[in-house]
């Protein structure tokens, strides 16, 4: 993708949160092509996380709402290591026949896996989702998986009493599962398309196998999408306006 300064024709800004751009196009020389300059914004949006006991759910530190850098010391400093990201644009090269010249975060993570440290007991990994750059690229999914070698880890019992110490008794019990709903930050007892977070265990007898710990964070999953989807459309809508402000009458 190319993103060399260049001459530039139009200049798009964000104005507010709704992602409105601001257009201003000026002549554009005969013979040259048309491109459309948009600045990507970092926006930050405050969400209301599940806390029990009055701290911030986490898995080993790692939690919702948090920035890479974060994440990245946090584990780092436990050992955890083979970072293997996956990453996107979002904004494409061209809309309507308009070149799209983007400055900022166009390009950012959507989510990175995290090797465990070298254990004789168990391995594991810590995968965490990322939003866009418009939701100032905040963890809103966050997995941790733990297999025990020899599929001989805890007790059943000692490890569901040390999960419900730290995050309170579940929403939703059912001894190898256990889910947590809640909504504006309180825990409720029914399904909330809010956040949410399992604790799911893989066991052999009285013993625990596997441990997979999810967090999830839907609402700010869902209002980074619309976002993202608005501005892409803001972006294409201008990209459309200085193709048509440009457009030549065939010779007839």
């Amino acid at each position: 993708m190319r993103r060399n300064a260049r001459p530039s024709f139009v200049t798009v800004g964000l104005i507010s949160m709704a992602s409105c751009l601001a257009i201003a196009i000026t002549p554009v020389r005969a013979q040259e092509g048309l491109s459309l300059d948009v600045m990507v914004p970092a926006i930050e949006k405050p969400s209301e996380l599940f806390q029990p006991h009055g701290r911030t759910a986490d898995f080993l530190g790692v939690g919702l709402g948090q920035t890479i850098d974060d994440i990245r010391k946090t584990l780092t400093d436990q050992n955890f290591s083979n970072e293997s990201p996956s990453n996107r644009f979002l904004l494409e090269e061209g809309y309507n026949s308009v070149e799209i010249v983007a400055s900022g975060p166009n390009r950012y993570f959507t989510n990175i896996v995290w090797s465990g440290p070298s254990d004789a007991t168990a391995e594991q990994s810590v995968r965490v989702e990322f939003s866009s750059p418009l939701s100032g690229q905040r963890s809103t999914d966050v997995r941790r998986f733990v297999t025990y070698k020899g599929g001989m880890g805890p007790l059943v019992e000692t490890l569901r009493a040390a999960i419900i110490q730290k995050y309170g008794p579940p929403s939703r019990d059912s001894k190898t599962k256990m889910e947590w709903y809640w909504s504006n930050g309180q825990l409720v007892e029914k399904y909330a398309q809010d956040h949410q977070m399992l604790i799911g265990m893989a066991t052999d007898g009285d013993h625990v196998k596997a441990v997979t710990y999810v967090l999830v964070d839907e609402a700010g999953t869902h209002a980074d999408d619309d976002r993202r989807a608005q501005f892409e459309k803001s972006v294409e809508g201008a990209a459309k306006k200085v193709r048509d402000a440009h457009a030549t009458a065939p010779k007839l």
